[in-house]
């Protein structure tokens, strides 16, 4: 399978209507506050899908494994908090099989990748202290998100 990173906006008046015309595209949505780089995304995805194949996988969809490893957490409803909302969403699609057109004709309108992260966000959702951030720095903190990331892989 191939992982194929996407960024841009999507307005979703009903969550489950917007998943129900979904069916058949493999597709999960990160709130872009959420993301400082797409490396990290594609770790997680690829982790995923080799759980995924070796079923060694938690959940029962495809895009449910995806977005647990991008959280790395073990429930979904936590992991669901950096997904999609009701309204605007400014999001990072990470799309497990091609199915893009599909998100543009459901109103996806794709955008040059421009991260502006919500750093405050980002270490409350992660459980990312002061003092650990200030032993590594700031610049590697697409490295704290992917060591979560691989100790869920390991936990599992």
């Amino acid at each position: 399978m191939n992982i194929r990173v996407v960024y841009g906006e999507i307005e979703i008046n009903d969550i489950n209507n917007f998943f129900d015309e979904l069916k058949g595209c493999n597709a999960v949505f990160i709130d872009a506050d959420y993301v400082l780089d797409l490396e990290t995304l594609k770790f997680a995805a690829r982790k995923a899908l080799k759980s995924w194949k070796t079923g060694r996988n938690v959940a029962k969809t495809l895009p449910i494994e995806v977005l647990l490893y991008i959280a790395a957490r073990r429930q979904i409803n936590e992991a669901l908090k950096i997904g999609v909302k009701k309204g605007l969403n400014k999001v990072v699609v990470v799309l497990i099989n091609d199915c893009l057109e599909i998100l543009k004709r459901l109103g996806f309108v794709e955008k040059k990748f421009n991260p502006t992260p919500n750093i405050k966000k980002i270490l409350d959702f992660y459980e990312i202290g002061k003092k650990e951030l200030e032993i590594v720095g700031m610049e590697k903190l697409p490295l704290l998100i992917r060591e979560r990331i691989v100790l869920f892989d390991l936990s599992k």
